[in-house]
């Protein structure tokens, strides 16, 4: 996973409600959050110093400011994190998550990919 896709799912998740979601379930994505808090951070603040840095090249060509942020923010956003396992709900508990919020077919088919754990699907159809 990149540190790109870890931004994007740490910010869509921290304002996600877990209202329908059992206690364990809801300590495991604040687990997550923690996980990829750092990350995410990392990134924010990548980007907001690309950003000082070419405005104060470039103060009066808004254009070229988001260019040069683009540029230096791109092999950086797509850089590899190794160590998060992001799979941590099984299909039930990601249902759950779903049931709490107003989330688009898109919105739910991504996240689903990158929060379920595929084994405990095949462990429920075993018991």
């Amino acid at each position: 996973m990149t540190k790109k896709n870890i931004n994007e799912v740490f910010n869509f998740l921290q304002s996600a409600r877990m209202s329908r979601m059992k206690d364990d379930e809801k300590i495991q994505v604040i687990k997550l959050l923690r996980v990829m808090k750092p990350v995410a951070k990392d990134l924010q603040d990548a980007a907001n110093d690309a950003a000082e840095k070419a405005r104060a090249e470039y103060p009066d060509d808004m254009q070229k400011v988001m260019e040069l942020v683009n540029k230096s923010m791109e092999d950086l956003a797509n850089q590899e994190v190794i160590g998060v396992d992001t799979q941590v709900l099984t299909p039930d508990a990601f249902e759950r998550l779903c049931l709490s919020n107003d989330w688009t077919f898109g919105q739910i088919d991504e996240l689903e990919q990158i929060l379920v754990n595929p084994a405990t699907d095949d462990q429920n159809k075993k018991s």
